[in-house]
């Protein structure tokens, strides 16, 4: 410092305000030029304290960003700036605790520093009028820099100071303190601006300014001190909100909504450990942090209005932050029950957090329903079969809150589980518990039946979409959505869309007559016809007999109201089918056509003779008796292994073996031994899943069969021990549990006793397996597989497969069965565990043969696959892509 400026110092220091008033023009620019030119820490901050406390209070508050702010901020900054580099200079230094004194020093200069910027900012507002947002420019810029700086070193000083720490802790407490009442103080000053009746570019730019200024100290607060946060939070959405028209797009509130929604899912997977450990039974295994967690709730609950706030003030606004809105509300409902990736939680915790937090993600929702880039998030295409099995469930209860689209995902494991939850919005005061699927169609009807009728067509076509769809769960939806739509509308409506449906059908490929999920819609509808559309349909239907109107008057005869026209149409498509038939049994060589027509009219006749028991009416004893000759013919006339080759007579030999489990009790011994070699080949030959279920339906129908005495009648009952062996003791557990069913069946009805010991004798436990079976209590056993393990390793259409889709058992049932398959709960089978534990290298062994095989068939020229086939193999494709890039 010069003489000069060493003297002028000292004059001024020792003037009194009158003084300081009389001489401010002069001495205070004078004062600000030397604090410019000094480049020593303690003297520039010597000159700060003379201005604050000699000559700031002289200038007046519209006059302080002209004569002092900017002239100074930018300098002040520098400064600011300085100290902390030269504090983090001598922390590098070998001989750390050499540094402590200057280091304590440079802490005072930052406090001191805090001190000037707070004597500003109060002086700002001493003055009586209101204060406009014009009259600051380089303070609150300078303010906001100060406290980005002060509180990261504060957030970073464990890691600067290390072993010092200890011998800091009462400096950097000072500078905290002083930081914390500047920023209070700031604070205060930001609630007294307000913006000018002409508002300016400038002015625009630094409120926006300011705004992302504490955003970003927020960020930096978060990890230090809860208080902080909050009452960062609390400003940034006052002035966000009150200024929305000025800064709304300019502001970037995406990023805040991205940091909030990181910040509550951190938070939710900690409060969640501060919570008693629960056995499913509810018991307490472990006491949790009560008052941590309704501190962390609260705190959480706080966050959680903030970005309700900015989401529904600023909806048109966000961007860039769609995909993290969608990843809270997935941790969110994953990690709450009903979920089954949820810890057990006692009630009354479950409620505080349903009330602070989970209460709020409907409204987040609504506010990003016009978001296209969240609707495409939550339902693009690129999903399909792309979702995580433990996301499957939360992304279905975020689509059922949505419901701008039917869902378009794999189904979830909950789907296939006695899951029940409550939802009072759909019960009224009185709440009720309902299954998962039950929720969702009624939310998807209740949603749909708010729509106007000019959206009914675009409702259609994804309803549509949705009934051809691969996913079991989305066809199941689609057509009882479909169903409550036709139901509440008028018998026009009905009548068109039955007619709609048929004629789709007809239009279909002949590989792929009648596709089976518009079958199963169309019979539904059907029923709901009035009589007269019932019996106009029958008269359209029944006028031709091409492959669709034969198929769909056999599948809704006990769909009519009419039992006159239920017995006419039984009589006259088994008419029409038993003619087909013995025309297609005198051809030699069986071509694509004429399995085409075998397998339809198997497929009725089957349709018909399975109601047999279920119906007073039935087929005629005279066609009945056609059709068994015509049976007894064919299946001398085939061998059942030629017939495994291709998918379509695959099907035919699936339909040949069903309709002949209807005729046993008709069928010679000779034609019997021929089916049960034919079956047993098949078996040998790992037929499909579907096939094998055929064949244990007709081991299920055998018990009443009385063989007549003949040479063959030994071997014949050796077949049948063997074939129920080789389903006793089959890997899949769907063959397995329905073989013990069939058993048990047969075990009940046959005169041929003797087959039920030869079965068992050689199978170690598979009589307690059968005797707990009938009395329906599950097998326990080690390494057993829960219900919910199965449903997780079985993929959702085996839960509930189409047979009459792949040559397998029709179950005879115009829609959805109310009764479902009981599950085995544990499964006595080594088999399985066998099974799970295959080997990579034997996997990828099957797959390379599999791809060659499947390489070999779609050469050839009768390569039959259908669309759902070509489907699963791009899943199959995606998954192992998927499998690839994860192992790098």
């Amino acid at each position: 410092m010069s003489q000069s400026q060493s003297g002028f110092l000292e004059t001024v220091v020792g003037w009194d305000s009158t003084k300081c008033q009389e001489n401010l023009d002069t001495a205070l620019p004078r004062l600000i030029e030397c604090f410019q030119e000094l480049d020593v820490i303690q003297e520039q901050i010597g000159i700060l304290k003379i201005i604050c406390h000699s000559f700031l209070p002289c200038v007046q508050v519209t006059d302080a960003e002209e004569k002092v702010f900017s002239r100074l901020m930018d300098q002040v900054c520098g400064l600011f700036d300085l100290t902390l580099e030269d504090i983090q200079l001598h922390t590098q230094k070998g001989d750390r605790k050499s540094s402590l004194p200057l280091i304590t020093d440079r802490l005072q200069s930052l406090v001191d520093l805090s001190e000037f910027l707070e004597t500003c900012v109060c002086h700002m507002q001493t003055g009586n009028m209101p204060l406009e947002w014009s009259c600051l420019h380089s303070l609150p810029r300078g303010t906001i820099h100060f406290l980005r700086g002060a509180y990261g070193h504060c957030k970073v000083s464990g890691e600067l100071y290390q072993e010092l720490l200890s011998c800091l802790s009462v400096p950097l407490s000072n500078l905290f303190k002083k930081t914390h009442s500047l920023q209070v103080a700031f604070l205060r000053l930001l609630d007294n601006l307000r913006v000018s009746d002409q508002v300016t570019e400038q002015e625009v730019q630094e409120i926006t300014q300011v705004c992302r200024g504490l955003f970003d100290v927020c960020q930096i607060v978060t990890s230090l001190d809860m208080k902080l946060m909050v009452t960062l939070w609390k400003a940034i959405s006052k002035h966000a909100v009150s200024n929305k028209a000025h800064i709304g797009h300019h502001l970037e509130v995406g990023d805040m909504v991205n940091h909030l929604c990181g910040e509550i899912q951190t938070g939710f997977v900690y409060l969640l450990q501060l919570l008693p450990r629960l056995d499913l039974e509810g018991r307490v295994l472990s006491q949790g942090d009560e008052k941590g967690f309704q501190k962390s709730l609260k705190i959480l609950g706080f966050q959680m209005k903030i970005l309700v706030m900015l989401v529904r003030e600023f909806s048109d606004l966000l961007d860039r932050c769609e995909k993290q809105v969608y990843n809270l509300l997935l941790t969110l409902h994953r990690l709450l029950p009903p979920s089954l990736s949820a810890q057990q939680i006692d009630q009354k915790n479950l409620s505080e957090i349903q009330q602070h937090l989970t209460n709020a993600t409907d409204v987040l929702i609504k506010a990003f329903l016009p978001n296209k880039l969240f609707i495409e998030t939550l339902t693009g295409s690129e999903k399909v079969g792309a979702v995580r099995d433990e996301d499957s469930f939360p992304e279905l209860q975020i689509l059922l809150r949505v419901l701008d689209n039917l869902p378009q995902m794999e189904g979830s494991v909950e789907m296939g589980l006695p899951l029940y939850i409550t939802d009072p919005s759909l019960t009224g005061k009185h709440e009720k518990s309902m299954t998962l699927y039950e929720n969702c169609c009624t939310r998807v009807c209740g949603f749909l039946g708010s729509l106007t009728t000019k959206l009914f067509n675009k409702a259609e076509e994804v309803l549509l979409e949705n009934i051809l769809s691969h996913d079991l769960w989305c066809r199941l939806l689609a057509e009882d959505v479909w169903c409550f739509l036709v139901r509440y509308g008028s018998a026009d409506l009905c009548r068109d869309q039955v007619n709609f449906l048929v004629e789709l059908m007809k239009q279909s490929p002949p590989a792929f007559q009648p596709p089976s999920p518009l079958l199963s819609l169309t019979v539904r509808l059907i029923k709901c016809l009035a009589p007269e559309h019932q019996a106009e349909l029958t008269q359209s239907l029944g006028a031709s007999d091409d492959p669709v109107s034969l198929r769909v008057l056999a599948s809704c005869v006990q769909g009519f109201s009419d039992p006159g026209l239920c017995q006419g149409v039984i009589h006259s498509v088994s008419e029409i089918c038993s003619w087909l038939l013995r025309e297609i049994t005198t051809t030699e060589e069986y071509t694509q056509e004429d399995l085409h027509r075998l397998v339809l009219c198997l497929s009725c006749l089957c349709e018909l003779l399975g109601q047999n028991d279920t119906i007073p009416l039935a087929v005629q004893p005279h066609v009945t008796s056609s059709i068994t000759d015509t049976i007894g013919r064919l299946w001398k006339g085939i061998v059942a292994s030629d017939w495994l080759n291709t998918s379509l007579s695959l099907q035919c030999l699936g339909k040949l073996i069903l309709l002949s489990s209807y005729l046993l009790l008709s069928l010679d011994n000779d034609v019997l031994d021929k089916i049960l070699t034919g079956m047993s080949s098949c078996v040998q030959q790992e037929s499909s899943v579907h096939l094998h279920l055929t064949l244990v339906y007709f081991l299920r129908s055998f018990g009443k069969v009385r063989l007549t005495a003949s040479p063959e009648q030994p071997q014949m009952l050796k077949r049948l021990s063997d074939l129920f062996v080789a389903t006793l003791t089959s890997s899949d557990l769907f063959i397995y549990h329905h073989g013990l069913s069939a058993f048990t069946k047969f075990a009940e009805e046959t005169l041929h006793e003797a087959v039920v010991p030869s079965c068992i004798e050689d199978q170690p436990g598979l009589q307690d397996c059968v005797v707990q079976f009938i009395n329906k209590s599950p097998y326990t056993c080690s390494g057993e597989l829960s219900r919910l393990d199965f449903l997780r390793i079985v993929p959702p259409c085996r839960i509930g497969v189409d047979m009459d889709s792949d040559s397998g058992v029709s179950d005879h049932q115009s829609g959805p069965s109310s009764k479902r398959p009981r599950l085995m709960e544990n499964v006595n089978h080594c088999q399985v565990s066998q099974q799970l534990k295959t080997s990579v290298e034997e996997l990828v062994g099957v797959l390379r043969k599999t791809l060659s095989d499947l390489e070999a068939f779609t050469k050839s020229e009768d390569t039959d696959m259908t669309p759902q086939t070509w489907n699963n193999l791009e899943h199959i494709q995606t998954k192992i892509m998927d499998i690839m890039k994860e192992k790098g």
